[in-house]
């Protein structure tokens, strides 16, 4: 007897339509790319942690920040409740939260995005680039001796070398993505793959 097989993009495509939504304006919300002003930069960490290409600006210069975003095709993120107002035809959600975990929160309900385990802890939470797998030879040396001998998996981020392994700060992020779920009602999560 042969098993059926059914892909997630198959599963997202019938979701989508039951929902009467357009499942190719649902991918560009999971493709999504944001520029975080200076007042977010602890939302920005959250972002890049769940796995979404966050750009941290730390300038003042509005204009700046609004070419910047239009030149690598990002959302901005603000506190800022005169930005949007401004600048209607810019992508820019604005946060009125002030706690991190809440604004991160508003940022998932505003711009419908997901929770994609595959995407999850796979970019620098420094430097936004993404981590790579890295043979546990190369970590030798580069980590605390402790950890080379408890780990057998490494991570590396091409651009700062930072090194990342699966230790207590991965459960710690794990335990804030999981209050992050817990913290939506039913009604209110939108796609958690």
């Amino acid at each position: 007897m042969s098993k059926l097989r059914i892909s997630k993009v198959l599963v997202l495509r019938h979701l989508a339509f039951l929902w009467h939504l357009d499942f190719d304006l649902w991918i560009s919300f999971q493709k999504m790319k944001f520029l975080a002003d200076r007042t977010l930069g602890k939302l920005a960490k959250g972002l890049r942690m769940l796995g979404y290409d966050t750009l941290y600006y730390r300038g003042e210069d509005i204009h700046q920040l609004i070419h910047l975003a239009r030149e690598e095709d990002r959302v901005i993120l603000t506190r800022d409740t005169k930005l949007a107002l401004r600048r209607p035809k810019d992508r820019i959600v604005t946060i009125t939260e002030d706690l991190p975990s809440r604004q991160l929160k508003e940022i998932i309900q505003k711009a419908t995005l997901s929770l994609n385990e595959e995407i999850l802890y796979t970019r620098c939470l420094l430097c936004n680039d993404p981590i790579d797998p890295i043979p546990r030879k190369e970590a030798e040396g580069k980590v605390p001796d402790f950890i080379f001998m408890q780990q057998k998996d490494f991570y590396r981020c091409s651009k700062c070398g930072r090194i990342y392994w699966q230790g207590s700060h991965l459960g710690n992020m794990q335990k804030k993505v999981k209050e992050l779920i817990g913290n939506f009602k039913e009604s209110e999560i939108k796609y958690f793959i």
